[in-house]
């Protein structure tokens, strides 16, 4: 991108803009010159590393999701409804899943999730360390979700030859199994929604027997150490 001779100029705002388009999954040094049809060292004078530029980026789309929260929902239902809106955007967001494992919060966008959740929480009877625990936990289970979808699916596309004829076999290996194939017969045909709506459903569940509105943390965690 050059005028007249000269290397156009462009701002911190250009370098993270271009990231959002690349995307995390795709965010590089230098895939952001290129877009900026500038050098990497053009770059880097906006961003001192390639983990600074992951955060500015990682910020700037977290910062397009925005929670919705009906007051009339119960907390588990609440919960399901957190997680199913996290997953959806993560899985239009690749790599926003991994970034999110890494380290949550990292900057403002964060931050503002994270309070949403206390607030809408607090509004159920939660006091800040418990809302903290329930959301964290739904965010865990629903980001690793998530980030095995996308492994799973990266790993197929890179599977050498002779992958599928594994495959075949494993599952042949499986349904000579009598007690395996019982146990499979049981379960009904079902898609990835499915499975994560059950897997939400009773981790919901599940968190709010144990931690219901007024439970101290500290009092449960110590609770749970005497029972194990």
């Amino acid at each position: 991108m050059r005028t007249g001779g000269r290397t156009a100029t462009f701002s911190h705002e250009d370098v993270v803009a271009a990231g959002v388009r690349i995307g995390l999954h795709e965010l590089t040094v230098q895939a952001v010159a290129e877009a900026l049809g500038v050098t990497p060292t053009a770059v880097y004078r906006h961003v001192p590393s390639r983990a600074a530029l992951e955060t500015l980026v990682g910020e700037a789309i977290l910062n397009e999701l925005t929670l919705h929260d009906d007051p009339e929902r119960p907390t588990a239902a609440h919960l399901v409804a957190f997680g199913r809106q996290l997953r959806q955007f993560t899985l239009a967001h690749p790599g926003t899943a991994q970034y999110l494992q890494r380290l949550f919060p990292r900057g403002p966008s964060g931050v503002r999730l994270l309070e949403t959740q206390i607030r809408a929480l607090a509004g159920r009877g939660y006091a800040p360390a418990a809302a903290t625990v329930l959301s964290s936990a739904v965010a865990t289970v629903t980001i690793g979700i998530v980030a095995a979808e996308q492994a799973q699916d990266a790993q197929a596309r890179l599977d050498p030859p002779g992958t599928e004829e594994n495959t075949r076999e494993a599952l042949a290996a499986m349904a000579g199994s009598p007690l395996v194939r019982a146990a499979t017969s049981g379960i009904p045909a079902h898609t990835a929604d499915d499975y994560f709506e059950l897997v939400l459903a009773s981790l919901a569940e599940g968190l709010v027997a144990k931690l219901p509105p007024g439970r101290d943390v500290a009092e449960l965690a110590a609770t749970l150490r005497e029972e194990h």
